[in-house]
């Protein structure tokens, strides 16, 4: 078996599965992971990546943080998306060395909310029975169910609720941004990666500063709690 670094143009996901490796890519990821974990040829971790090879980036994809804004902008202009939605997968170290790594965060209490508003109160996402689902249109009651979860598990906890550090290679990230100031920071993005810095409306609605900030003491304290990492690692104000 070859233990030659791979060429990063093998990574793609499927026309028509954006979130699954192409066979040939898969083949590859394969053989790296036979090769054993102290080769060190793969990330320790999986992350939900969007990867160009034209524009030679790799974007670590938080979930409620601008995803449909950054990816429709790549779309408009021409920005490939050769691994376009590639859903908790592990990448080679070596093959994207050189590649631009960025992310985007967001205020952890106005993530929740975001998540909760649209998975909960105008879906019925995670398939609560009547009664739970009517019972969890209290965001409170949410946050107590989320609680229970440990959130630095990927895969096994949705990537709308995961903590945002754990969905970043914080050792190897470039640049990670705010949703507080994304205007800037994603003008910054394009500049670095080549592409036209136009300012692009967001798609989704609850993005940025959706949330009111009327909340209880309990929600707070949950969400303190919950994203305490979240806080600690991005310098948010922990909710008081």
């Amino acid at each position: 078996m070859s233990s030659a670094a791979p060429s990063p143009e093998v990574f793609r996901t499927r026309p028509g599965n954006r979130r699954r490796y192409t066979p040939d890519a898969q083949a590859e990821v394969d053989r790296l992971t036979a090769a054993g974990e102290e080769s060190g040829w793969l990330s320790p971790l999986a992350y939900n990546l969007t990867i160009s090879h034209s524009h030679r980036f790799v974007w670590y994809r938080v979930a409620k943080v601008a995803t449909r804004t950054i990816r429709h902008h790549c779309e408009t202009h021409g920005v490939s998306m050769d691994v376009d939605h590639a859903m908790r997968v592990r990448y080679p170290l070596t093959a994207f060395a050189d590649y631009y790594t960025f992310a985007f965060v967001r205020d952890p209490l106005d993530r929740f909310v975001s998540a909760w508003h649209d998975k909960v109160v105008d879906h019925n996402y995670y398939d609560f029975d009547p009664a739970t689902h009517e019972r969890m249109q209290v965001v409170e009651e949410f946050a107590r169910w989320t609680a229970a979860q440990d959130l630095s598990a990927v895969p096994g906890t949705d990537q709308h609720l995961t903590l945002q550090s754990r969905m970043i290679d914080l050792n190897r990230v470039d640049f990670v941004g705010r949703l507080e100031t994304f205007d800037r920071d994603f003008a910054e993005v394009c500049e670095r990666i080549g592409a036209p810095a136009v300012p692009t409306a967001p798609r989704n609605q609850t993005a940025p500063g959706g949330r009111d900030r009327r909340v209880s003491d309990e929600l707070r304290e949950l969400v303190a709690h919950m994203y305490r990492r979240d806080y600690q690692m991005f310098g948010y104000e922990v909710p008081a």
